[in-house]
């Protein structure tokens, strides 16, 4: 289990230009979807910072997630098929690998403390959580290292996500209702600042 305040996501997958992971998820089954992100989140935060992987019980997933047993296997089921992570079933409890491609070994930081205590109060159920997990895995990808904040248009989250634009309000609004990111002053009616809460 990672000592440090962050997990360590690597997220070649979000700049594939072939068929990126986040459009993969359709608006038509949310559930399915909303248990792949929340389940990605959470093993980013559960495993070890250097290997990036561990062992972690379906249980630990439940506590994390609060999702049911069946969804949290449906959810890594969506993420090992597409290539994302690594299932070792050969031990006791699996070990699960978060995967590195070689041509991009980019990572994005994930609050640690922010996700074990938020990501469950999020309902899995609705368009409004599958949207706002959609968008928060991208602001998280495209923040930069040195920077608590992450500057984006409406326009790229659209582009990198599938989300129609009249829908993102609703996922932001709960990202902001559970405390996972804040809208900063605006400077600049086309692009939005939002502060990923527990980066530091």
């Amino acid at each position: 289990m990672s000592n440090n305040r962050f997990g360590s996501l690597p997220n070649w997958w979000f700049r594939s230009e072939s068929d990126p992971l986040l459009s993969r998820l359709k608006s038509n089954t949310p559930g399915t979807g909303i248990a792949a992100m929340k389940c990605l989140l959470a093993i980013s935060v559960l495993i070890d910072f250097y290997s990036r992987s561990a062992e972690i019980s379906l249980t630990a997933f439940e506590e994390i997630t609060g999702l049911s047993r069946p969804m949290v296997v449906k959810g890594l089921s969506v993420l090992e098929s597409n290539g994302v992570i690594e299932v070792d079933r050969g031990l006791h409890t699996n070990r699960y690998e978060l995967t590195v491609q070689r041509s991009d070994a980019k990572w994005a930081k994930v609050p640690l403390g922010t996700i074990r205590k938020n990501l469950k109060s999020i309902s899995n159920r609705g368009i409004a959580p599958f949207i706002a997990l959609k968008l928060y895995i991208t602001m998280l990808s495209f923040r930069m290292n040195n920077k608590q904040t992450v500057k984006i248009a409406h326009i790229t989250l659209r582009d990198h996500t599938g989300v129609q634009p009249a829908q993102v309000r609703s996922g932001l609004d709960v990202l902001y209702s559970h405390s996972l990111i804040h809208l900063m002053p605006r400077e600049d009616r086309d692009i939005n600042e939002y502060v990923i809460l527990g980066i530091q």
